[in-house]
């Protein structure tokens, strides 16, 4: 597509967007809720196959409107009983206690079946067949998590918009690199008239929101929490730093303890999203700089977050590798740095140092523990920013890195393709059986 600086303004449209929940039980939730549409009548069962990361990432996050409850069962049970397919990302909006206690009955009741299948090569692939007494109804979602690409009910095809396998979105096809450029990023989110930010000021108001939750209750794995207990034993600094990595974290710990608040994702993921918005806007925050510097920056961590998945190739939306050590905690600190006044040439060089110390990091599917990793990958990503600062970098005589951040994206992927593609879902499958914990 022709290619313009207001490109940047329709990424932030297209790739920041609203979803309550993990996307993984959302997208179980949304096929429970359309299937069910198809097939009324007392269910019988529920059979659900998806790829590596679909079916394990589901496993462990809690479900929106549940009380914190985990699981691909109850996650297509509750939209089987109650999801609002019409509202898809938000399929969970309006799940209720009982509609909780109906779907547990469901899940004793009928029989539900879940297992893996990497044989589309799709990132994204998940399947679900609901028979009941009188119907069957069967969806099929591809390349994202809220797009169904098949429809079937009663053996009639209703949608069939698949895409043959091993075919992948890519979306980096359809930009003009020549344009998306760090520098071309970093000069529109300085100088783009503040209406073009709306995006941004949603995202903040939104995930500031989650990340309260986040530190006002104990969800998940409680890592800004503890930190918050820390600063305030007088063990942690309450410094900026600190005050980052607080915010930036606490989003992760509601979202994946089930927080009941609508998150502004990023590129498909939540988490990231919460990240990218939450460090740059609590970096602002502590400076006391006005609301428009902190939505500039948080649009700029946006962006390039969306840069980073993009040279990702067809590894945007669910790599082998952690997206959010490798992408959002660098993006995140990117957004600092715009802060801090660091150049384009200055951002490149700490995203690259960044990507140093977090690229070996596989994705083992949505859960709790995520935040502590985020944690762990942004401290390291502002370390990167601060050395940059300094003239000092990871150099293209080490390992993968290269002095370009695109092309040390592009030597990433190649070890993500050829290294650990499928391999890394198969394996973590049959450790998920053998743990016992499918659900």
């Amino acid at each position: 597509m022709s290619m313009s600086k207001t490109i940047f303004r329709e990424l932030l449209d297209k790739e920041a967007s609203p979803a309550l929940g993990c996307t993984e039980p959302m997208m179980f939730a949304l096929a429970g809720a359309i299937t069910r549409k198809h097939a009324p009548g007392k269910v019988l069962r529920v059979d659900m196959v998806g790829c590596g990361l679909m079916v394990t990432g589901v496993q462990a996050v809690g479900i929106p409107n549940t009380g914190g409850k985990t699981g691909a069962f109850l996650a297509s049970a509750v939209g089987i009983v109650n999801g609002d397919a019409e509202a898809c990302k938000e399929v969970l909006h309006n799940i209720r206690p009982e509609d909780v206690v109906a779907a547990e009955e469901l899940i004793q009741n009928a029989e539900f079946t879940l297992d893996m299948d990497n044989s589309t090569g799709k990132q994204v692939y998940f399947k679900l067949t609901l028979t009941t007494d009188e119907h069957v109804a069967t969806v099929i979602f591809e390349d994202e998590h809220h797009t169904w690409t098949y429809l079937e009910a009663d053996g009639k095809v209703l949608v069939d918009n698949r895409k043959p396998a091993g075919e992948m979105l890519i979306p980096a096809n359809d930009v003009d690199w020549d344009v998306f450029t760090i520098e071309n990023i970093y000069n529109w989110c300085k100088t783009a008239d503040i209406s073009e930010f709306g995006r941004a000021k949603e995202a903040v108001e939104m995930n500031t929101k989650v990340a309260t939750d986040g530190l006002e209750n104990p969800r998940g794995i409680q890592t800004a929490r503890i930190l918050r207990k820390n600063v305030e034993s007088g063990f942690v600094a309450e410094d900026e730093i600190t005050h980052v990595l607080m915010w930036g974290t606490a989003g992760a710990d509601a979202r994946m303890g089930g927080s009941d608040y609508p998150t502004m994702v990023i590129t498909a993921s939540g988490n990231q999203g919460l990240m990218v918005v939450m460090a740059p806007w609590a970096s602002s925050q502590y400076r006391k700089m006005s609301a428009e510097d902190g939505y500039r920056a948080v649009a700029f961590a946006l962006l390039m977050n969306t840069f980073m998945k993009y040279a990702s190739k067809e590894y945007v939306y669910m790599p082998p590798t952690c997206s959010c050590a490798t992408t959002a905690a660098p993006a995140a600190a990117a957004g600092v740095a715009f802060l801090h006044g660091l150049t384009p040439q200055q951002i490149n060089d700490m995203l690259c140092t960044a990507q140093v110390q977090m690229a070996g990091v596989v994705c083992d599917g949505a859960k709790p523990s995520c935040a502590t990793r985020m944690y762990v990958a942004l401290f390291g990503s502002l370390q990167a920013m601060m050395m940059a600062k300094e003239g000092i970098r990871a150099t293209n005589v080490e390992g993968f890195v290269h002095n370009d951040l695109k092309v040390t994206l592009e030597n990433l992927y190649r070890l993500q393709h050829d290294v650990l593609h499928n391999k890394v879902d198969a394996i973590l499958w049959d450790i998920v059986k053998e743990q016992k914990v499918i659900h």
